[in-house]
C-alpha cells in the first residue's frame, strides 16, 4: 500500500514538474524584443510565470518586433514555431542573400497572421501557455530563442479547454484508483 501511494506521488510530482520546467534561454548572442498590445516583451519572458501574452480574442492586433545577431549575417534563414498540443506549427520564416550583412532587422508581425496558420480555429484555442522558439542561422553563427506565450482566455471558453481538463481529471482519478484497487 506504501509503495503504491509513493509511485502514485511520484508520478503527479513528475507530471507537475514537467510543466513547471518549460522556460527558455537565448544562446548565440542574439537579441530581441516585441511589443504586443502595449507591452514589451524580451528574453526574460522565458518562464510561465513571466509569459508574453497574446490577445487572440482581439482582431487586428500587429506586434512590433527587432532584433539582432552578433555575427556575420549573410545567407541567413529564421523560423519561429509554436507547440500547439501534438503540433509544432511553424508562425513564421524570413531569410535571403543579405549581401550587405545587416545584422539587425524589425517589422511588424499581425497576429491574425498567427491563427491563420494554427491548426485549428481560434475559436477551439484554449487559453493557456505555449511555447515559441526562435531559430536563426547563418554563414557567421547561428542562434535559438524559446519563450513562453500565454493566450489569454478562460481554459473553459472552449472544446479542448473543457476537454483537457476532463480528460486531467479522469486521468488523476484513474491513476488514484490503480494505486488503491485491491488485487485479489
Amino acid at each position: 500500500m506504501r509503495r503504491k501511494v509513493l509511485l502514485v506521488t511520484f508520478v503527479l510530482l513528475a507530471l507537475v514538474g514537467i510543466a513547471a520546467v518549460a522556460n527558455a534561454s537565448v544562446t548565440g548572442g542574439c537579441t530581441g524584443s516585441a511589443v504586443v498590445d502595449g507591452i514589451t516583451y524580451g528574453p526574460n519572458n522565458d518562464t510561465a510565470a513571466n509569459p508574453i501574452v497574446i490577445p487572440l480574442d482581439k482582431s487586428g492586433v500587429t506586434a512590433a518586433w527587432e532584433g539582432s545577431v552578433p555575427f556575420q549575417n549573410t545567407n541567413d534563414h529564421g523560423t519561429a514555431s509554436m507547440v500547439f498540443g501534438p503540433w509544432t506549427v511553424q508562425i513564421a520564416e524570413w531569410g535571403g542573400a543579405n549581401s550587405e550583412d545587416k545584422r539587425s532587422a524589425s517589422g511588424t508581425y499581425s497576429l491574425d497572421d498567427l491563427t491563420a496558420k494554427l491548426p485549428v480555429s481560434k475559436s477551439l484555442v484554449p487559453a493557456g501557455l505555449y511555447e515559441v522558439t526562435v531559430t536563426h542561422a547563418a554563414d557567421g553563427g547561428q542562434c535559438k530563442g524559446t519563450v513562453m506565450v500565454q493566450i489569454k482566455g478562460d481554459l473553459l471558453s472552449s472544446p479542448v479547454g473543457i476537454g483537457t481538463v476532463a480528460g486531467t481529471v479522469v486521468t488523476g482519478l484513474m491513476l488514484i484508483g490503480s494505486a488503491f484497487a485491491r488485487r485479489p
